[in-house]
């Protein structure tokens, strides 16, 4: 059963976890984590990074890809997670951005749409690879995930 956002299940066990620690291979060394919460749905934004911060992360949200990349010049988070279909600018073009201006920091998609896999798709063709989440997902597999990128 999901709650009215459609993004965070209210019962049942989280999926089994996967290794992320593949990818950009680039480490993150700071005591806390800083995350930047992307998504165009405000309430899914702000309720993700509500969720991340009471879990011991420093998390902010952003709601346009454009927004992302401002946030990110001041705030220097070492994770980005960002829903992948958005308005102007989609989660994948953030993540090429994000990659070419901020190398060190993670960058992690989410979405549940089937149209993703063409968008991730194309990335790869130029050489970027970004770890992919599935919307919905669980908060406690979201927290172990991201921790596990230390």
């Amino acid at each position: 059963m999901l709650d009215p956002i459609a993004f965070l299940p209210i019962d049942g066990p989280p999926p089994p976890l996967h290794d992320l620690s593949e990818g950009d291979g680039a480490q993150i060394d700071r005591a806390v984590l800083r995350v930047l919460v992307v998504d165009d749905e405000p309430l899914i934004a702000q309720t993700v990074a509500a969720i991340l911060n009471a879990h011991g992360f420093d998390a902010m949200e952003a709601l346009s890809g454009e927004d992302a990349l401002r946030i990110a010049r001041s705030f220097h988070p070492d994770i980005v997670l960002s829903d992948v279909l958005m308005p102007r600018m989609t989660g994948v073009d953030l993540g090429v951005r994000l990659r070419n201006e901020f190398p060190q920091t993670r960058v992690l998609l989410f979405s549940g749409q089937a149209a993703t896999s063409e968008l991730m798709r194309r990335a790869e063709e130029q050489g970027y690879h970004f770890e992919l989440f599935p919307k919905p997902i669980h908060p406690d597999e979201l927290i172990a995930r991201l921790r596990g990128l230390r």
